[in-house]
């Protein structure tokens, strides 16, 4: 049954219907070597087809040479014999020695058909052919092709004049190619086993040179394939291997590098989540645990469960914080943003926080002017939390100052500066400017990253500015577009 099972998941289903079998892929160094054996025979068969060619034109060009040249010899002969027709028997003898080899053939025939001289008893084609005056010289376009009982050939008439008389006399010489196909025939035979021999050569030579060329590819594999999660930092040597896989080498390092940085805030955030978590429910443990210790009143168990919503509501806030953040890594968020009067906004930030400022002995002032181009619920949750974290790190008698202007929000406070060593971690969770001073029902160090986000999903930044007597928090948002009012998805 099982093997049944693979078979039939081996199987896929072709267009038309019918059942096929899966090929296994072929690997990279296979292909290759297939692609640059195609190529070279490509190449073989181009080269060898024009060198047969060329064979072929040079043979057919050196027979008709050899026909115009006996052209012109036998036109010689005849006027320089002194009565060739009347002794046939020299004249054969002559041309039997010009014309007994090479497969030349010769037929001389007069006006009346008569056959004066020939060498062969073969069917030449006397009278078919155009004869070459005798005032013009032959030349290769009077050569034409002939099929003879023994193969393909090459023939020429011309006529020429015998003796002191000038009798006129019809030379038909013809150049048998039957050997020369031959010779052709061999040729190719040569032609496609050197192709055949080339091609498997080329295969081969390509198969071992791509494989060793593929070897840095190979040790990038496996160099990868030692990497995982508790070996993040091992890193590709991006110069040891060529140039062509290097920007691969290093987009790879460059990935390693952000999994390995998530992996270590995900680590940390899970272990700040899980020490944070740790400090209401150990509350909510040992006060239950007192209080189940004995009988208890009415009041007692009022008071128990007014001290546990308490810690309630500071875990529902940092869930709620947290579920915030990791939305707004995925982008899960819509934004919904408009452009906004900066006054009117941070106007009604400042009156829900002077109660807070008021008790704390701070003094909050507003300097705003212009618009901003944001969500209006996240804008006021961003401000909100640099304005409770600067109520919570001003000492009495110092003061805030909420800023806008230019599409840029500013939460100035007097007090301790930040240090340098933590300036450039603030935006970063479960960071603390001072963890003695934890707001106990707070938002555990989230604040802040919760601001960073927000900005990070307007398009924006978040910086901090320290001086000798106090921190600058500043908001800055991307320009308001021509044409934008009210809401903007």
């Amino acid at each position: 049954m099982a093997r049944k099972a693979r078979a039939h998941g081996a199987r896929h289903r072709l267009r038309d219907g019918t059942e096929g079998v899966k090929l296994p892929r072929l690997s990279i160094t296979a292909r290759l070597a297939l692609l640059f054996c195609a190529i070279a025979a490509g190449v073989f068969v181009a080269v060898g087809a024009y060198l047969y060619q060329t064979l072929q034109r040079q043979m057919a060009a050196r027979d008709d040479a050899a026909l115009l040249g006996k052209v012109v010899l036998i036109r010689q002969v005849l006027q320089t014999r002194p009565m060739p027709l009347a002794m046939p028997e020299e004249l054969q003898m002559v041309l039997d020695n010009v014309f007994g080899q090479d497969g030349m053939l010769l037929r001389l025939t007069t006006q009346d058909g008569r056959t004066v001289a020939q060498t062969t008893d073969e069917p030449l084609p006397v009278g078919q052919l155009p004869a070459v005056p005798l005032a013009r010289a032959p030349h290769a376009g009077d050569v034409r092709d002939w099929s003879s009982p023994a193969g393909p050939a090459r023939a020429i008439a011309a006529e020429g004049s015998a003796g002191a008389g000038n009798a006129p006399v019809l030379i038909t010489i013809a150049r048998d190619r039957s050997d020369r196909l031959a010779i052709l025939k061999r040729y190719a035979a040569d032609l496609l086993g050197a192709f055949v021999l080339g091609a498997l050569l080329a295969a081969g030579l390509a198969f071992v040179t791509v494989r060793h060329a593929l070897r840095p590819l190979r040790d990038v594999a496996r160099n990868a394939d030692a990497i995982h999660a508790n070996r993040l930092n091992t890193r590709l040597e991006a110069r040891a291997v060529p140039a062509e896989l290097r920007p691969l080498a290093v987009a790879f390092n460059a990935m390693l590098d952000r999994l390995e940085e998530g992996v270590q805030r995900l680590s940390g955030f899970a272990a700040d989540l899980a020490h944070d978590l740790r400090t209401p429910v150990n509350a909510l443990m040992m006060e239950t645990q007192v209080a189940l210790a004995r009988p208890r009143t009415a009041e007692e168990y009022q008071a128990l469960l007014a001290s546990n919503l308490e810690e309630y509501e500071r875990l529902g806030r940092m869930i709620e914080n947290t579920l915030f953040l990791a939305r707004a890594d995925n982008a899960q968020l819509a934004l919904r943003r408009e452009v906004l009067d900066a006054q009117a906004e941070l106007a009604r930030i400042r009156d829900y926080f002077d109660v807070l400022a008021d008790d704390a002995g701070v003094a909050l002032r507003l300097d705003a002017a212009g618009s901003v181009y944001a969500d209006a619920v996240l804008l006021r949750r961003a401000v909100g939390n640099l304005l409770s974290n600067a109520v919570q790190h001003t000492p009495p008698g110092g003061h805030i100052v909420l800023a806008a202007r230019d599409g840029a929000i500013a939460v100035t406070n007097t007090g301790e500066p930040v240090p340098a060593a933590l300036a450039e971690r603030i935006f970063e969770r479960y960071v603390r400017a001072d963890p003695a001073r934890g707001d106990g029902a707070g938002s555990a160090g989230l604040g802040l990253a919760i601001v960073r986000a927000i900005m990070q999903l307007h398009g924006g930044s978040a910086t901090l500015a320290t001086t000798a007597d106090g921190n600058t928090f500043t908001l800055r948002f991307p320009p308001v577009p021509a044409g934008a009012g009210g809401d903007n998805g």
